[in-house]
């Protein structure tokens, strides 16, 4: 589970349309949500209302953003995190949908992805506010008694949460805008606008094929800067999560803001950056996330099994670009 994380922005690449006199032309719309921004396109948008659909859209990001921000101090999230309640808490179905993702992964990815590791990012100072440290022992263990997501029970009917532990935290960041952009991508469907693309924070998730037949094409940011590969999608998502910018120094050691949930500590050679193509932009989401934590061998283990395709990107000694990937990344130039 990393900390602090930075999301990559998946630089969408915008193919010209073959005939403009005959193309109608791509409906865009774009804004700010969960303290980030969001872009969408949709070819051949027809007579559709584009003040309106932005209204529905942004409306369905207000409520999700009600269920799961933890910036809101009134939000269904924040509620139950001061909460010390061990009885079932009721929430919203989008909360009861994710935290229900969220345990699933955890298990999946034997524990890397961990949304409960607020105490951890207190402690080593990655918080908001927080001036950042390198713990003692015992203040790690203190705040490992108080992580992990088995401690947490989720029922969707009705929709309701529980924790085990009084001091369970829970934080969605790492999984909500692929969740998120899958809504939107919902939305646009029942308005049977089927050819699209959407990026909430750097998370996109494509449509339908444009008119034209092509599929989407987004690229995937190099560490370097620039382009390092782009990949046609239709009805997939993409999902990047990267390190090598969150770091701090101390003792002349390098100190990642990547957090292993089992030693507490942070991951000593993180990946510069991981991506996942998935059909779901909250599944993707989530697991670029705890691809950071497991690393290329075990990661890679993990994406076959769970049947994603998954890039890493590193940096060698001497600063050179290293690929790592499985899928779709290794037939892509």
């Amino acid at each position: 589970m990393i900390m602090l994380r930075t999301l990559f922005v998946l630089a969408i690449v915008w193919q010209c349309f073959a005939n403009l006199s005959l193309a109608q032309e791509p409906l865009k719309i774009s804004g700010k949500t969960m303290g980030s921004y969001y872009a969408i396109v949709i070819d051949s948008p027809g007579t559709v209302d584009g003040d309106r659909l932005q209204s529905e859209i942004e409306s369905r990001f207000a409520e999700i953003n009600q269920q799961m921000s933890t910036w809101a101090d009134d939000s269904e999230i924040s509620r139950f995190n001061d909460s010390e309640s061990t009885e079932w808490f009721e929430v919203g179905n989008d909360f009861a949908v994710v935290a229900m993702e969220a345990k699933r992964l955890h298990t999946l990815t034997q524990g890397a992805m961990d949304c409960s590791v607020g105490p951890l990012i207190d402690v080593w100072g990655f918080g908001k506010d927080k001036k950042k440290k390198i713990p003692t022992d015992a203040e790690i263990e203190e705040a490992q008694k108080c992580i992990g997501m088995q401690h947490l029970e989720v029922r969707l009917d009705p929709p309701a949460v529980r924790k085990a532990l009084p001091q369970l935290r829970l934080s969605f960041s790492s999984i909500a805008p692929g969740y998120a952009a899958d809504e939107v991508c919902r939305i646009l469907n029942t308005h049977q606008l089927k050819s699209h693309v959407v990026d909430v924070g750097g998370e996109n998730r494509a449509g339908e094929a444009k008119a034209n037949g092509d599929a989407w094409r987004l690229g995937v940011e190099s560490p370097l800067g620039g382009l390092h590969k782009v990949v046609e999608l239709t009805n997939q998502a993409i999902a990047t999560s990267g390190d090598y910018r969150n770091f701090f120094m101390a003792g002349g050691k390098k100190y990642s803001h990547i957090l292993n949930p089992k030693t507490g500590r942070p991951i000593e050679h993180p990946p510069a950056s991981v991506s996942i193509i998935h059909e779901s932009c909250m599944t993707a989401d989530g697991l670029a996330t705890a691809m950071m934590v497991l690393g290329p061998e075990k990661g890679t283990e993990i994406a076959r099994q769970a049947g994603v395709d998954v890039m890493f990107l590193d940096l060698d000694s001497q600063g050179q670009l290293v690929e790592h990937s499985i899928g779709v990344f290794q037939q892509t130039e």
